[in-house]
């Protein structure tokens, strides 16, 4: 507490003037004594005691009621927080960045979390003084402008944060705060502020990218004047919630094809409080519901409701996509919980009727299977008793020899392209298939005793670096010496670290280890971003490399594909390791359906494009934007394209073309418009699972982030508005107190008056001798006689 007046604080003197009437009044009593007094004694105790409580408490009333006084003179002050920023009269620029994540949409007396910090928002635009101009920031996965540069039109931002809803996701804090930078760059007055309205969820502070805060701090300091005021206000959230999230919804391939039934893993995650017993977990493909299921927990063989607090559970559905083209495929718990907004998933699998393959194989042969591809062949198209034509397959398998590789025109034809035991390729095909790689193609290399691994060595992209990320170093043959036992070298399963070796990394339903490699090739990683040793031989040499070349991905084996190398062939994880290895090279070819938060939409349209036509992409909001359509680039794909960048918000977005544009697409049920007229070719944003688990930040995280921007933190609303406004969070006191001085003064009246009455010292009470017709002379006479009578006297008796 602070007194604006303090000089007032001197009138506390006059507490002690009751005090000294008190004693002055004690003082100027006389004592008389009356013979009679002893009759009194015990009465005028009694009597003493009581006038001395009366005459106390009226000193204290008087006491108080002027001490009282003294403090409402002196304009006491009562502090409810704290002085974030020193106070100036300047006009300033604020840039309001509100927490648009998914958690922000849990609910506490009745409103969310981000309805509040909106209401916090229009307070501080209450407070905000002539010439302030402000701009808002809605921070999720990316940071959208709602109002990019600050305005001094209060009304206008006001009305900016009328329709303003959570984007979903997670927020990026510095990827919002370098906008909010950006936007005060805009503007105008020298003092700049960042309000930063937020739960205080610490999933997307990103405290260990250091590299992210120093440049944010670094454009701060190069595009403004001063390094601006972080307030950071930190929302309370419920201490008891309940949430159950769809953590996640995988397909088992990474390619998805019409020729067989697809496994569908739905992840169920409790991360509230207390144990939770969902209904079951249902799926739907394009809307139509198929099945619900209970889910199976960690650790249990049969499925169970019933989820422990921080435990996950899972459920599995199989299910066969008979036509192609995308799916919406979308995953939903039931349970009613304080955040269903994490309660459902979406997936778009694009279900592939062919997978065109290319097979390059060293040479023919005339013997049966005595080609270097000639398992390899089978094994992409293999005949079975449901598909007895290997036409129906989804690999589309064509064989062409090394020699002939100058009859393919376009590799960009081709998912993959398999390179079986191939010696060399001529210049031209080399540099066309790197091309192809760095555009999203995917090339699977088993090099043969044959192969030149000089060429391999020397085999480079147009970014100039190795295309296939290792060196051959030598060929290794085992031979068998006379009465000896055959060596081999087996893959290592513990070493099994490609995805698309996953499935066989497990020995108890795989036979993968057991197959024996007799010969095959040393190879040596390049040390370089993008390669990385897939797996390994028990010889601890490398059995995979990949190497990531911008959009496509290139693996090479140490062993070729075929029998005269090792026993692969004719074991049972050959047919689905060839099949996982080209699903995983083909995946980038496919265009993206599932993007992250402000990924650009980029569509190959199949169909063909008029002068005149549009497209438009219909948001999960429900808003319709124009999208753009252009040519795609002559080193790519031909055709045209249609492109959309603003995909902050999690949800699913559908791209709506004319329908010749679609071709055979427009009749599929996730692409044909519905009784609204919204359709069109679907994509998904996903939501981050990490944001159901609500981990708020600690002092120390708060103070990590202040090692770079100046981080204030506004524990109340108070706080927040005065660090705009100016001065300290507070209010004077002194009504409060002149009350008290009117309820002092006014007890004291009536404690004055009750004293009074109880001691009727206003009264004066008349003493009558006798009556008005007594005869005064008769009484006169009757009191001689009586005072003449001599009183009789006992007699003493006789000792």
């Amino acid at each position: 507490m602070t007194f604006l007046n303090a000089i007032m604080l001197l009138g506390l003197a006059a507490v002690a003037i009751p005090i000294i009437i008190h004693i002055l009044n004690r003082r100027r009593a006389q004592l008389v004594d009356w013979a009679a007094m002893q009759f009194l004694e015990e009465s005028l105790t009694s009597r003493s005691r009581r006038i001395l409580i009366e005459e106390i408490l009226l000193m204290l009333l008087r006491c108080l009621l002027l001490g009282m006084l003294a403090f409402a003179l002196a304009r006491p002050f009562l502090r409810t927080g704290r002085l974030l920023v020193a106070d100036t009269a300047d006009a300033q620029d604020i840039a309001i960045v509100l927490d648009g994540s998914l958690s922000m949409t849990l609910e506490s007396a009745g409103a969310s979390s981000f309805q509040r910090a909106a209401d916090e928002a229009r307070q501080v635009l209450e407070v905000c003084r002539a010439g302030d101009a402000v701009s808002v920031v809605l921070a999720g996965p990316t940071a959208q402008p709602v109002v990019a540069t600050p305005l001094s039109d209060l009304d206008a931002v006001r009305r900016e944060l009328e329709g303003l809803r959570p984007a979903g996701g997670s927020m990026d804090v510095p990827r919002a705060l370098n906008e909010a930078v950006r936007s005060l760059a805009a503007g105008s007055n020298l003092a700049k502020k960042i309000i930063l309205i937020t739960d205080g969820h610490k999933i997307g502070w990103d405290l260990d990218g250091r590299k992210r805060w120093a440049f944010l701090a670094e454009e701060a300091k190069e595009s403004l004047p001063a390094a601006p005021v972080v307030i950071v206000r930190t929302l309370q959230i419920p201490k008891q919630w309940r949430n159950v999230c769809v953590g996640g919804l995988r397909l088992a391939r990474a390619v998805v094809g019409t020729d067989r039934p697809v496994r569908i893993s739905v992840t169920v995650a409790n991360t509230g409080v207390g144990d939770l017993e969902p209904e079951g977990v249902r799926l739907a493909v394009d809307g139509v519901e198929l099945e619900a299921r209970l889910p199976t927990a960690g650790g249990q063989a049969r499925p169970t409701g019933r989820i422990a607090e921080g435990a996950s559970a899972t459920v599995e559905f199989d299910h066969h996509f008979k036509a192609s083209g995308p799916h919406v495929v979308s995953a939903a718990v039931l349970c009613p919980d304080d955040l269903p907004g994490d309660n459902q998933a979406l997936h778009v699998v694009n279900v592939l009727k062919r997978l065109p393959v290319l097979v390059i194989a060293g040479e023919r042969s005339t013997r049966p299977l005595g080609g270097d591809a000639d398992f390899l062949q089978i094994a992409l198209a293999p005949p079975s008793e449901e598909r007895p034509d290997p036409a129906e397959n989804l690999i589309e398998p064509k064989l062409v020899v090394a020699s002939d590789v100058a009859s393919v025109k376009d590799f960009d034809e081709y998912s993959v392209v398999v390179l079986a035991d191939v010696p060399r390729l001529p210049a031209s095909a080399a540099e066309r298939l790197a091309r192809y790689v760095q555009g999203g193609g995917g090339v699977l290399i088993a090099p043969g005793q044959k192969a030149d691994k000089d060429f391999y060595s020397g085999w480079t992209g147009p970014d100039g670096k190795r295309i296939t990320g290792c060196r051959l170093v030598e060929f290794i043959d085992l031979p068998v010496a006379d009465g000896a036992e055959q060596r081999f070298v087996h893959v290592a399963p513990n070493t099994i670290d490609h995805p698309a070796l996953k499935l066989l990394a497990d020995p108890s339903v795989s036979d993968l280890a057991s197959a024996q490699i007799k010969r095959r090739w040393v190879l040596a990683s390049d040390d370089e971003p993008g390669v990385s040793v897939g797996a390994a031989m028990d010889n601890a040499e490398p059995y995979l490399i990949q190497r990531q070349a911008a959009l496509g991905f290139v693996l090479t084996l140490a062993v070729p594909l075929d029998r005269e190398f090792s026993d692969l062939p004719v074991h049972e994880c050959y047919l689905p390791m060839v099949h996982e290895l080209v699903y995983y090279l083909a995946a980038p070819s496919q265009p993206p359906m599932n993007i992250q938060p402000g990924q650009q939409i980029a569509f190959p349209i199949p169909g063909q494009i008029s002068h005149g036509d549009v497209a438009e992409v219909f948001t999960p909001d429900g808003q319709r934007h124009a999208a753009e359509l252009r040519q795609r680039r002559p080193d790519a794909h031909r055709g045209w394209l249609a492109t959309f960048s603003h995909t902050a918000a999690a949800g699913l977005y559908r791209l709506a073309l004319p329908d010749k544009a679609l071709g055979e697409l427009a009749t599929r049920p996730a692409v044909a418009r519905n009784a609204d007229g919204v359709g069109g070719v679907p994509f998904v944003v996903p939501g981050n699972p990490e944001e159901s688990k609500l981990l708020t930040l600690a002092p120390e995280d708060y103070a990590r982030a202040a090692e770079f921007v100046n981080l204030k933190r506004a524990e109340t609303l108070s706080e927040l508005t005065h660090a705009i406004k100016g001065g300290v969070p507070g209010s004077e006191i002194w009504r409060v107190l002149a009350v008290l001085c009117a309820a002092l003064l006014l007890a004291e009246i009536l404690t004055t008056r009750a004293i009074a009455l109880r001691r009727q010292v206003h009264l004066a009470r008349p003493v009558a001798f006798g009556t008005d017709q007594a005869d005064v002379e008769a009484f006169r006479e009757r009191a001689r006689q009586l005072l003449q009578t001599p009183s009789p006297r006992k007699e003493v008796p006789a000792k």
